[in-house]
């Protein structure tokens, strides 16, 4: 059982993370769109992966996958619909990918699999 979480405020782009992962075999998954909600869900499931899209709706991505990722070996994956303005830092510890385009997410799942 593979489980992911899923961090951004567009339900829609979401949902599409949702399906790639699933044709991955991913088969649990946490949506959140705040910071909060993504440490919360965190901490009551580890995740496998974790996704990290543009924005959330309070907080920081960037925060939350330093915090997720000190508490967990999961690689982080960025993916973004704006390739252009999306800035990152990498969290201390952490592995992290990307970002990638949305449209580009098969490409960015095969390299966080051979991250885990």
């Amino acid at each position: 059982m593979s489980h992911a979480l899923i961090i951004d405020d567009n339900m829609v782009v979401s949902r599409a993370i949702q399906s790639r992962l699933a044709a991955f075999g991913f088969d649990s998954f946490d949506h959140t769109w705040t910071e909060q909600q993504a440490l919360e869900a965190a901490a009551q499931r580890r995740p496998d992966l974790i996704v990290m899209g543009d924005h959330v709706a309070s907080g920081s991505p960037l925060e939350v996958s330093r915090e997720v990722a000190s508490a967990s070996s999961a690689p982080i994956l960025t993916v973004t619909t704006d390739h252009f303005t999306f800035q990152r830092s990498v969290p201390d510890g952490a592995t992290i990918d990307g970002p990638y385009p949305l449209s580009e997410l098969d490409a960015a799942l095969a390299s966080a699999r051979t991250l885990a």
